[in-house]
């Protein structure tokens, strides 16, 4: 297995919270805790969310709806905000908003619109 070096880990973790508007604070607690189990989950979100049969801008709507459903607002935030730099128009974002209604419920809708306005005040 192939060990990152504190600058390799500090790039990835620089380019991850570009991509996402900041780094939330369990991601940074990971970097100061545990650098090496934080370079391992940086790798695996790199792998799963480039583009692939499902577009980057798709993967990260996926995990915005997800995340809403968990009702993680900050999660939610983060990942409309991966979402809109990867493309994603309003109308993709008010779609993805409205499919989580009939298997999250209002709750979890009402946490992706709040999580959307704290990406656009950003």
């Amino acid at each position: 297995m192939k060990t990152e070096s504190p600058n390799e880990i500090g790039e990835s973790l620089a380019a991850f919270g570009q991509e996402f508007g900041k780094v939330l604070d369990p991601v940074a607690f990971l970097q100061e805790q545990d650098p090496a189990l934080c370079a391992a989950f940086l790798r695996l979100h790199e792998l799963t969310l480039n583009d692939g049969a499902v577009s980057k801008k798709h993967k990260f709507l996926i995990h915005a709806a997800i995340t809403a459903a968990q009702h993680d607002r900050e999660a939610t935030a983060m990942h409309i905000t991966g979402a809109l730099h990867a493309g994603a128009s309003e109308q993709e974002l008010l779609e993805t908003a409205f499919t989580i209604i009939p298997v999250a419920g209002m709750p979890a809708f009402a946490v992706f619109l709040g999580a959307w306005r704290q990406a656009q005040q950003s």
